[in-house]
């Protein structure tokens, strides 16, 4: 269906299912899905969401595909790993060598569909002048992240599944955690963390700070991600590159 033309709001579908819930709907058909949403539209009125450009619609399919063959190439290094036949090895590792050039040949077109738009190109210059950003994650988050840079930190980071999710009852302090969101950015974003607190002042004293805290390396590494995200929401929404800033 062609949204090029008609206005539409994309919403979290753990949002709709909760609403339809705290509804008291129960039942789901066709019928009962189309008036539940209607009514969530009428009362929440949610933000219209812009149709994404064809280039980065481009993109997104080719990140997408990406995705599916690093995880198919990823089960089959996990079979030949555990296989005594040696036919059965030769052919796993046949079909390895096809997945990576594969692989490779998706990271050539993605390199191409940004450079073919200026404003992905600089997009992806500022993204990558923090270490730790790499090819793959600037192009991630330009497709599967396009609010960033539009929006405060707070929201970015709720988009990307990285804000913590206060769970208080009375006196009772809970556990922050982090959920929703989307998978895919929050997974890249944690990995750009890890390289960039290996790598960059800023990161680093970050995240040894809430370690020598207390913090466990992984929840430090989260808030690592957030701050990261943070940094580069700043930096697209002021259209400059990243500025290493000593620690004080």
């Amino acid at each position: 269906m062609t949204t090029g033309r008609l206005r539409f709001s994309r919403v979290n579908p753990r949002q709709a299912r909760d609403f339809g819930r705290a509804m008291g709907v129960i039942g789901k058909t066709d019928r009962v899905d189309a008036r539940m949403l209607a009514a969530f539209g009428q009362r929440l009125q949610p933000p219209q969401t812009p149709p994404g450009s064809p280039t980065r619609q481009a993109l997104l399919a080719q990140i997408t595909r990406r995705r599916q063959l690093v995880e198919m190439r990823k089960q089959e290094v996990t079979r030949v790993q555990q296989t005594t036949d040696h036919d059965a090895h030769s052919d796993i590792k046949s079909l390895i060598s096809l997945l990576q050039r594969r692989i490779e040949k998706v990271e050539a077109r993605i390199a191409e569909i940004i450079q073919s738009s200026p404003e992905l190109a600089e997009a992806n210059r500022q993204l990558q002048s923090v270490p730790g950003v790499g090819t793959i994650v600037a192009a991630t988050l330009m497709a599967e992240l396009p609010e960033i840079g539009t929006t405060d930190r707070r929201k970015i980071a709720a988009l990307a599944g990285l804000a913590p999710i206060a769970r208080d009852s009375g006196q009772r302090c809970g556990k922050r955690v982090i959920g929703g969101g989307r998978p895919s950015v929050r997974t890249v974003l944690y990995l750009a963390a890890l390289h960039a607190s290996r790598h960059t002042a800023m990161f680093r004293s970050f995240r040894q700070k809430l370690q020598d805290a207390g913090k466990p390396v992984k929840a430090a590494l989260t808030a690592t991600a957030r701050k990261l995200l943070s940094v580069l929401n700043n930096m697209i929404a002021a259209g400059t590159c990243f500025r290493e800033v000593q620690p004080a």
